[in-house]
């Protein structure tokens, strides 16, 4: 079986489009982690499928003009390289016409016309989404003709698969953190599809233990078994190999003797990474992310667990196994039959607790790895913007963040005749520096968050604290009009109470400083996206301008719009704009900060 890699335009290049889609409009509830599930492809593709990072393109909740556009960017793409290989992976919403964006539907129609028209020498098409298994009904896929030489791909086509048949729906699933089929699929992908043990993926290993896994544990669901679907119309030389195993930064060996479910959970947040239906005979080789894991082995009533920490290069065999006691009788808050890890007390409750902390804090610090640490990513990018990015890897972004915070900053300078003055704000006097500021901290955060991300999906409760800084209309661009800390505290989701704009603003009138001191409050009622939260607000409150002549003190009233967005699950960009009045005429004003999440429940 030939290994396909992106080597230089002469060679083949493995391009992806990956899309998720949370919100599905109309009466369909909103999903929980089909965004999440895209991000977990991506990155398998990235580390194991050979995919170059700069040709993945990821979008969350697009609308069907992006889509179309990202289909026509890899169009040019696959055009651009000999040959290729182009995947697109789609978790959301359908129904029986077509993918539902929001308020939009994108029917299979249109869907397979846009990836036919990508020239890539085989295409593949996976989705997860309910009554997604109408996409193989539908005819007319052409397969070119030759076969090609052993040098190049070793199939070409086009294929799809499905996470339903076409008239089932698809579930995801709490415990999971993901949908079943994609957890399924991930975990094959992996290493747990590997029935040769060769250390090869194919296409045709992924689908057939994303199949069996998805039905076995779908079977007991009230919406009833879901069973994923194909339509492979391949030509070459073999399987299509997906991944390769020995591609991962480290590997996980479960030995040939042990049986049973194997469920690998991240530490210290528990979040699945894969799942493996474990037969006694032969090793399994699991290639995952460098981190702490625990590893749950279950077969019948006997559950057995271990911990393991894996650096970047590493190669563990998971040897050592402790016992845990499950409940042969009820358990308040347990249906009969249903048993749970049993803890004896408080005591050894805590224990447990502490343990599972020191190792969360062992593998953020990550001392016995120094090529992924999230503190020596963050510090390089705190001491120069875009550096952590390129510590860990990521080159076009880290050139994106380093490029455009040079720029802002750079800018701000010369428009300021080089002074390092704040004119109130922490975010700097005008808005170049305040856009200078919200790509320092964006690098900085995701930069730490990326090494090794903790957080699957961002806090709902708890308090944020940010900065902002607004300009007014028709005043001087380099005086800020208002600036100040703002503290929100969600009160149910999708509405807050906040302590807005909380400073001092330093401003010039004729030569003199004048400030003013402001402090107020405000109500949000927002959307609350997983990485975007648009809103309005309405505030009142106070201004005390210390006019040298004259101190004053003026109400203040007003209301607007705010646009948040989360690089990470805790560090956020936002912009606004308000019209408000300080006991004269109305003002429009425009600005944007900073802030951070602190504390709160997970979703």
């Amino acid at each position: 079986m030939l290994w396909l890699t992106a080597v230089a335009s002469a060679g083949v290049l493995r391009h992806a489009l990956i899309v998720g889609a949370n919100e599905g409009g109309g009466s369909l509830d909103a999903l929980h982690y089909a965004e999440q599930d895209a991000q977990r492809m991506a990155e398998v593709l990235v580390e194991l499928g050979g995919f170059d990072p700069a040709y993945v393109t990821v979008l969350y909740s697009p609308t069907v003009a992006e889509l179309n556009q990202a289909l026509s960017e890899h169009a040019i793409f696959a055009g651009s390289f000999d040959e290729d290989l182009f995947l697109l992976y789609y978790s959301g919403h359908a129904d029986a016409r077509g993918l539902r964006l929001a308020s939009e539907l994108y029917t299979f129609e249109s869907l397979k016309s846009g990836v036919r028209a990508i020239p890539a020498e085989v295409k593949l098409g996976i989705l997860d989404a309910c009554r997604s298994g109408a996409i193989t009904r539908l005819k007319g896929a052409s397969v070119s003709a030759p076969f090609l030489e052993e040098q190049e791909l070793a199939a070409e086509g086009e294929a799809w698969m499905t996470a339903t048949s076409a008239d089932e729906s698809a579930q995801e699933s709490d415990q999971l953190r993901g949908s079943f089929f994609t957890h399924y699929l991930i975990s094959g992908l992996r290493g747990a599809a590997d029935d040769g043990g060769d250390g090869s993926i194919s296409l045709d290993e992924a689908y057939r233990y994303a199949f069996d896994r998805v039905v076995d544990h779908t079977g007991a669901t009230s919406a009833g078994a879901q069973h994923p679907n194909f339509d492979f119309r391949l030509k070459g030389q073999g399987d299509l190999a997906l991944t390769q195993v020995g591609s991962g930064h480290a590997t996980l060996i479960i030995p040939a003797e042990l049986a049973g479910d194997l469920l690998i959970l991240k530490l210290p947040d528990r979040s699945p990474v894969a799942e493996v239906a474990k037969v006694a005979g032969r090793p399994v080789t699991l290639a995952l992310p460098p981190g702490t894991y625990k590893l749950r082995l279950s077969l019948g009533r006997s559950i057995q667990e271990a911990t393991v920490g894996l650096n970047d290069g590493a190669r563990v065999t998971a040897s050592s196994w402790g016992g845990v006691t499950v409940a042969s009788g009820n358990s308040k808050g347990v249906p009969a039959g249903a048993g749970g890890v049993v803890v004896q007390d408080a005591r050894e409750l805590a224990m447990v607790g502490a343990q599972e902390g020191k190792q969360w804090f062992s593998a953020a610090l990550n001392a016995p790895d120094y090529r992924h640490s999230p503190l020596i990513a963050g510090l390089a990018s705190a001491g120069l913007p875009g550096a952590g990015q390129f510590y860990n890897g990521n080159w076009g972004r880290g050139a994106l963040y380093m490029t455009g915070f040079s720029l802002f900053m750079g800018s701000s300078l010369i428009a300021n005749e080089g002074r390092i003055q704040v004119g109130g704000s922490l975010t700097g006097p005008d808005v170049l520096r305040l856009t200078a500021m919200m790509l320092y901290g964006a690098s900085v955060a995701d930069a730490a968050w990326s090494t090794r991300r903790g957080e699957i999906y961002r806090p709902r409760k708890g308090v944020t604290l940010s900065t902002s800084v607004d300009w007014a209309i028709g005043q001087p661009w380099n005086q800020p009009a208002v600036a100040g800390v703002t503290l929100e505290v969600p009160l149910v989701r999708g509405l807050s109470l906040s302590v807005d704009r909380l400073g001092w603003t330093r401003t010039m009138e004729n030569g003199d400083v004048v400030g003013q001191f402001g402090v107020g409050s405000r109500m949000d009622l927002y959307i609350d996206g997983e990485k975007l939260r648009p809103g309005f607000f309405g505030a009142v409150g106070l201004r005390v301008t210390t006019d040298p002549s004259l101190p004053e003190v003026s109400p203040v009233i007003g209301a607007g719009v705010n646009f948040r967005w989360y690089v990470t699950p805790r560090y956020f960009v936002q912009w606004e704009g308000r019209a408000e009045s300080a006991g004269g005429p109305v003002q429009v004003q425009l600005g944007g900060g900073l802030g951070v999440h602190f504390g709160g429940a997970k979703k």
